[in-house]
């Protein structure tokens, strides 16, 4: 999953001849919402929810990276923080770096000794609809 030098490798396949790749890097830092399709790698910061128009979308959150907001993604490699509920349609990788402050909704998920997760894993079935309300929303009615 992980390199020896702690670098992430992007063991999740995805089809490059029809996407665009973004990267932001260490220096950039988003206020508001983001969505994109594609691989996004980030290095740098966002501020607010983050949504992976497409089933086959890759964010890829490096040792530097950090989001504070909700992550709606197909596919997600963490080395970085997030303080946020993330929700993942395909698979959800946890290098040893990663600080996850928040619910992690999955269906398929692959954890690094180191990681840190400080919330709730649910398993998702794949025939349970991919949105997922607050559960705050679910104990109040």
């Amino acid at each position: 999953m992980f390199n020896k030098d702690n670098t992430t490798s992007n063991t999740i396949a995805t089809n490059s001849s029809s996407k665009e790749d973004t990267l932001l890097g260490k220096n950039t830092k988003i206020k508001g919402d983001v969505n994109f399709n594609g691989t996004l790698h980030l290095d740098g910061s966002i501020s607010g929810s983050l949504l992976g128009s497409q089933n086959d979308d890759v964010l890829i959150i490096s040792e530097t990276g950090l989001i504070e907001g909700k992550i709606e993604v197909a596919n997600i490699i963490i080395n970085g923080t997030i303080k946020g509920d993330i929700i993942a349609s395909g698979k959800i990788e946890v290098a040893s770096k990663a600080n996850i402050e928040g619910n992690v909704y999955y269906q398929n998920i692959e954890m690094e000794a180191g990681s840190k997760i400080n919330g709730q894993l649910i398993y998702q079935d794949s025939d349970k609809p991919k949105k997922i309300t607050n559960i705050d929303d679910k104990k109040a009615k």
